[in-house]
């Protein structure tokens, strides 16, 4: 009976892992990454397809519930800021003088970094599981106190918060909330989902579409170099791309949705992830089908190919950063986009063990629990500093955990860091004469 079971999961993982696979497919090796009909867009395929992901988490479990493991954070962490005065006595009316406390809503897009896939994984088939509830950027399960994830810490200034998801769940299940991301999403797949996001949140009668604050984090483009760089005829279009794509959703979440302050969160380098040496057999295996641009023989996976999809990638990240700068979305009343570069220099290395495999789920390529926790930290600490000058790798929350003041209790955006930097300059101006 357990040889039976056991046979059943597996071959739900094979099946589950083909039809991503085919998902791919469906989106990749073609000029512009646009999306053509085809048969795998129908309706009965895409019916089918969530019956099987449906099936698949009745027969696995829902495996972001466990607390024991040595994936997981270190519970009881206090919350170590004073949140007295980080929620504003009245609304608002400036995405420049944003406390905590005023961001009602929050949602994101991405993949399945954001999906959290396999964040609580022990085994090959609990990677099929996405631990939304656990995701750093958009995951409110638990409290702060066990799950630092960046919603947890909202919460702390404003209990109210609404949009984070709350257990495992599929995109299409209610308990994913505002959390867009899917797996297998590339860098083309952002402005449909911005549209999705708009719809969600008019449709959620829990938000004052016009007067809620509201915060989205953006974090995509890991699948576009792992997975599907190696399928392009001019690989080193991406970049150009990318940036059209980034380009064109920002607009539209400006144009549609009102008071946004958006992250732009590049992915970590692929080859700080993907190339560790004396990686487990399984996840070297894992990793042919994960990042197949990188690993394996399947599309010439050598030394230079590799370095060109490193450069590349480089140039996604200051893609991002300067499209954050961009005039079209600066000195606005009720948006900003904010380049959070946390991840850039993101290492494994931590003052315990030269590679602490405890942040990443079972296929070391996927966030943990306790990844999930110190990533939605490294994204708070982002967001209170200065830009130009913000953290680009991550620590333990009770190494490094930044509190707002009352003498700076806003997020940082390009404008409102500008205005603070002329202040200081008139000041120092008028001491000196």
């Amino acid at each position: 009976m357990m040889l039976k079971m056991k046979l059943t999961v597996f071959r739900v993982l094979i099946f589950y892992l083909l039809c991503s696979s085919l998902c791919y497919l469906c989106v990749d090796g073609r000029e512009e990454y646009e999306h053509p009909i085809s048969f795998l867009d129908g309706d009965s395929m895409r019916s089918m397809y969530r019956s099987f992901r449906d099936f698949a988490m009745r027969i696995i479990g829902q495996t972001g519930r466990r607390t024991r493991g040595a994936f997981l954070q270190e519970t009881d962490t206090k919350f170590p800021c004073n949140k007295s005065g980080m929620r504003s006595p009245t609304i608002p009316t400036s995405v420049h003088r944003l406390r905590p406390g005023d961001i009602d809503v929050i949602a994101a897009l991405g993949d399945s970094l954001t999906a959290a896939s396999g964040a609580s994984s022990v085994r090959v088939t609990d990677l099929v599981i996405e631990n939304r509830g656990l995701s750093w950027s958009i995951g409110g399960q638990w409290s702060f106190k066990n799950s630092s994830t960046l919603p947890n810490i909202l919460k702390e200034y404003n209990p109210n918060l609404v949009g984070y998801s709350k257990h495992d769940a599929w995109t299409y299940h209610l308990d994913s909330q505002l959390n867009l991301a899917e797996i297998g999403a590339s860098s083309a797949d952002m402005p449909y989902m911005a549209k999705m996001l708009v719809q969600r949140i008019k449709m959620d009668k829990r938000i004052n579409f016009k007067k809620s604050w509201k915060m989205v984090t953006i974090a995509i483009g890991g699948n576009d170099i792992c997975s599907f760089i190696c399928q392009m005829d001019e690989p080193e279009s991406l970049p150009r791309k990318h940036k059209q794509r980034l380009v064109k959703t920002l607009r539209y979440l400006r144009d549609n949705l009102p008071r946004t302050f958006v992250s732009i969160v590049p992915t970590p380098f692929v080859k700080s992830v993907v190339m560790v040496e004396n990686k487990p057999f399984h996840c070297q295996m894992l990793h042919h089908g994960e990042c197949s641009c990188w690993i394996g023989h399947l599309y010439n996976q050598n030394k230079e190919n590799q370095e060109l999809y490193h450069r590349i990638q480089a140039e996604m990240h200051e893609v991002e950063f300067n499209v954050a700068q961009m005039k079209e979305f600066r000195n606005l009343k009720e948006f900003a986009a904010v380049f959070q570069p946390w991840p850039v220099g993101l290492s494994f290395e931590t003052d315990e063990k030269p590679f602490d495999s405890s942040l990443l789920a079972f296929d070391c390529f996927h966030m943990s629990q306790k990844g999930h926790g110190w990533a939605g930290v490294a994204l708070w600490n982002n967001l209170y500093e200065k830009p130009g000058n913000k953290t680009k790798n991550w620590v333990s929350p009770k190494k490094r955990f930044i509190c707002p003041t009352q003498q700076h209790p806003y997020f940082y955006t390009n404008d409102n860091y500008l205005e603070e930097q002329n202040q200081h300059n008139s000041v120092s101006g008028n001491s000196a004469s």
